[in-house]
């Protein structure tokens, strides 16, 4: 569903990412795992076009996402890690436009508003203006827009973050469902234990790398921690092989040893 192939970025001179390689497969949830600054969030803004790679490749459904930027975008419903909605605008006006947008059909638009608003507790709230809702409500509205036309890739950064254990709940029941109707979910996440029992597959990246990747098996022998080794034991060995061997390219490169 998603392949990144050598994809290169940097910020001011600062390597973002180095190289990625990355594979999302269809009807998975895929987990992006890693230290702060590892490079998830430009992982996923290049995948949906907020970001230009340097350079390398990433493809969607088998389309290189700069051949066809129009269609492409067309499968994905996409919810950053800092939401930002229109305040002065009720929760039911947004999502119509959301789906206006989106090419969706004003007979769908309010079909999928009904379920959406049902699906997150939000009937009640439809004519609220989204400055009056809190974090969490403001979160929900975030990702029923994402959902709007009923895209084949939702990715989510940090989806869980200011959403009650309820809440939480929710959206890792919604996130089940999408998966065996054929959809793809793509998460990037802190939460190790949640990443552990909710994703199909993870990612773990480290100063723009690909560290290692697959089920939680795969993981555990790449990483020689045991059968009975947490994905967080998992996570913190390979993450502190993947530091020892950039110090020491680092430090070859410099010419010290």
């Amino acid at each position: 569903m998603v392949e990144l192939i050598d994809v290169w970025k940097s910020y001011n001179g600062i390597q973002a990412l180095r190289g990625l390689n990355l594979e999302v497969r269809k009807g998975e949830i895929f987990g992006l795992i890693g230290p702060n600054g590892a490079g998830k969030t430009t992982t996923l803004k290049i995948i949906v076009g907020l970001l230009k790679m340097d350079r390398g490749l990433v493809k969607v459904n088998g389309v290189d996402i700069y051949e066809k930027p129009y269609e492409y975008k067309k499968l994905i419903g996409y919810v950053p890690e800092s939401v930002s909605l229109p305040d002065y605008l009720t929760v039911e006006e947004f999502l119509i436009y959301s789906g206006k947008i989106r090419g969706v059909s004003t007979k769908h638009i309010r079909e999928r508003i009904d379920h959406l608003t049902n699906l997150f507790e939000l009937e009640d709230k439809r004519r609220s203006l989204i400055v009056s809702l809190s974090k969490g409500m403001r979160q929900k509205v975030a990702i029923a827009s994402a959902l709007i036309h009923d895209p084949d890739l939702l990715i989510l950064d940090e989806p869980f973050i200011g959403i009650d254990p309820m809440g939480q709940h929710l959206l890792k029941e919604l996130f089940s469902e999408r998966v065996k109707d054929g959809k793809t979910v793509f998460i990037s996440t802190h939460m190790l234990d949640t990443a552990e029992r909710l994703c199909d597959r993870v990612a773990i990246i480290y100063k723009g790398q690909n560290v290692a990747s697959g089920d939680l098996k795969i993981l555990k022998q790449l990483s020689r921690t045991g059968e009975n080794a947490t994905l967080e034991e998992v996570f913190l060995k390979l993450i502190e092989e993947a530091e020892v061997k950039s110090t020491r390219d680092e430090m070859l490169k410099r010419g010290r040893l």
